[in-house]
């Protein structure tokens, strides 16, 4: 079983590698999504696929104190 790696940058950015196999083809940003105004974390949120269309990763773009489970940010710490 592949290893997910998180990664929380200082300005608060996150990058979460669900450990697929080779490089990002697509990208899919959520701000966009006609639900973003009743789940704000939408607007932060950023999925990337691999060449298969399989989920390869999760970017969380800023605030990933207020976007992602606090469990998840103290294991990072």
């Amino acid at each position: 079983m592949s290893e997910i790696r998180t990664t929380v940058g200082e300005a608060g950015s996150a990058y979460i590698d669900l450990g697929a196999a080779g490089e990002v083809r697509d990208s899919v940003a959520l701000s966009e999504h006609e639900m973003v105004e009743k789940v704000p974390a939408l607007e932060s949120l950023v999925l990337h696929f691999d060449f298969y269309g399989r989920l390869a990763a999760i970017e969380v773009t800023d605030s990933a104190a207020s976007v992602l489970p606090p469990a998840l940010l103290d294991q990072l710490a």
